[in-house]
C-alpha cells in the first residue's frame, strides 16, 4: 500500500456518491409505456393461435436503463472493493496512534496540519510518522515475498 493509493480513498468517496445518485436518477426515471402485439394460444383445446395486445415499458430505453444500471453497480461494487482494501489495511495497524493518523489523513481527508493539531504533535513529525510507516510496510511485505 502506497500514499497515492491511500489519498484516492476520497476521490473513491466522491465517486460512491456520484454513483448512488445516477442510479437513483435511472431508477426514478420514467419509461413511456406503448402498446405492443404478442402471439397468444387459446387455452383450451385446439389451442388456436391469436394475438393479443399488451402495454408495455418502451424496449429501447428499457433496455438502456438496465444497460446503464448494470455499468454503475458494477463500478459501484469496484470502488466499494477499492475502499474496502485501505479501510481494511489500515484496520491492521497495530499502533493505535498510526492507525488514528491514518484515519484521520486519508479516510476523512484531514490536512497533515489539521491532524497534527488533533494529536498535539508537528505537522513534519506526522508526515514522518506515515512515511515511516509506510516505508515499514513495504519493506516487511517485499521481505516476505
Amino acid at each position: 500500500m502506497d500514499k497515492h493509493y491511500l489519498m484516492g480513498y476520497q476521490k473513491l468517496k466522491q465517486e460512491q456518491e456520484l454513483l448512488a445518485r445516477r442510479i437513483d436518477a435511472l431508477c426514478a426515471r420514467e419509461i413511456p409505456v406503448v402498446k405492443g402485439i404478442v402471439k397468444a394460444s387459446s387455452k383450451n383445446f385446439p389451442y388456436t393461435e391469436h394475438r393479443i395486445s399488451v402495454q408495455m415499458d418502451e424496449p429501447v430505453r428499457a433496455e438502456r436503463i438496465i444497460q446503464m444500471l448494470r455499468i454503475y453497480k458494477e463500478r459501484q461494487k469496484k470502488v466499494e472493493q477499492q475502499m474496502l482494501k485501505i479501510e481494511t489495511f489500515i484496520d491492521r495497524i497495530d499502533d493505535t496512534e498510526i492507525r488514528q493518523i491514518f484515519e484521520l489523513r486519508f479516510v476523512e481527508g484531514w490536512k497533515l496540519r489539521e491532524v497534527a493539531e488533533k494529536m498535539n504533535q508537528d505537522r513534519s513529525g506526522i508526515g514522518k510518522k506515515i512515511n515511516n510507516f509506510l516505508q515499514l510496510s513495504h519493506n516487511s511485505q517485499k521481505s516476505m515475498l
